[in-house]
């Protein structure tokens, strides 16, 4: 009730008003837009309420009003009007980890209003058997009402009575998991939810051959987003290295053709920073993104900042966080 309270507030013309004029500072020569999922309304608790999906519904009226109101480019357009120095303010869309919903339910609404976008695939993904340890931690969660366990001489002791609970303990447990490598993550779930038989997530996700479907949309960019979604500063040189080769000799593999942009998984200040900015500059991809937030205003085109599109950002709020206001507030946040 009281985030509905505040998202009213915060797209009513009044305030709508006042992000135009102290955002218009920070707003940049462009914005990337972050999606991961989009759903048929009805599915839309798929997701379990850890906020990678929007309803189709929802982004149907974002793409709609984007079109209306901006240049939307490919991320191949977008780098070079960047690099020519243009002042005109654009935007490109992107879509993490490759989920399956992206061909079946975003393409349909991209192809309706002939709108570019970019997809980051996972290529461990795209295997029969696929581990997603934010879905099975999340699920196991909401099937409890206490979670104990000791891990690495630690002890964790949570109580899980109502949703706020469950939500900040999937937070803590988060954090823990994401400085973790794949083999101590699988070892972490084992320990969690007391098996050794791991949720296959396939079926969420894309296969080669839907992947192969994308390549040839003209409206669809492939791009990588590692082979294992791994946190890369937890990663030696050479584990990232194997990260980029690896995703490379499969998306290649598959497409024939060369892969030009890179998606650091997860991509905040703890996951990317200049040691894996300069990797990504010299394996010759053209582009890289982060999950980072500040405008865009010169030509770095290895760190791209990008604002993050999750279930709760409806048409009016994104268009309030395209004035330049949401990298203003992510300064102080």
């Amino acid at each position: 009730m009281i985030k509905n309270f505040i998202k009213n507030i915060y797209i009513s013309k009044q305030i709508s008003y006042l992000t135009k004029v102290i955002g218009s500072r920070w707003k940049g020569k462009g914005a990337i837009l972050m999606y991961h999922r989009v759903l048929p309304d009805e599915q839309i608790k798929e997701d379990l309420d850890i906020g990678l999906a929007i309803s189709c519904s929802n982004f149907e009226k974002q793409i709609k009003m984007l079109k209306s109101k901006y240049k939307i480019y490919s991320m191949d357009k977008f780098i070079d009007n960047l690099k020519r120095g243009k002042n005109e303010f654009i935007l490109t869309i992107t879509f993490d980890d490759g989920y399956k919903d992206n061909l079946l339910y975003a393409l349909p609404i991209l192809e309706k209003f002939e709108v570019p976008a970019i997809i980051y695939i996972t290529t461990n993904f795209l295997k029969q058997n696929v581990d997603l340890w934010w879905y099975e931690l999340m699920e196991t969660i909401q099937n409890r009402s206490t979670i104990s366990f000791n891990y690495e001489k630690q002890n964790f002791d949570f109580i899980l009575k109502n949703q706020k609970q469950k939500f900040s303990t999937y937070n803590n447990l988060k954090k823990i998991f994401l400085n973790l490598k794949s083999d101590k993550q699988i070892e972490l779930l084992e320990i969690i939810t007391g098996t050794k038989k791991r949720k296959n997530y396939s079926k969420i996700c894309l296969n080669q051959e839907e992947v192969k479907i994308l390549d040839n949309n003209n409206l669809i960019t492939i791009g990588s987003h590692g082979h294992n979604h791994l946190n890369f500063k937890i990663l030696s040189n050479e584990e990232i290295q194997y990260e980029i080769n690896k995703s490379l000799e499969v998306l290649e593999g598959l497409l024939n053709h060369k892969i030009k942009h890179f998606c650091y998984p997860y991509g905040g200040k703890n996951q990317a920073s200049v040691r894996e900015y300069n990797i990504i500059e010299k394996a010759n991809f053209d582009s890289a993104v982060t999950g980072r937030v500040y405008p865009i205003k010169h030509y770095n085109p290895f760190s791209l900042p990008r604002i993050y599109v999750g279930k709760n950002i409806c048409d009016k709020a994104l268009l309030n966080h395209l004035s330049g206001f949401y990298n203003l507030a992510n300064k102080f946040l």
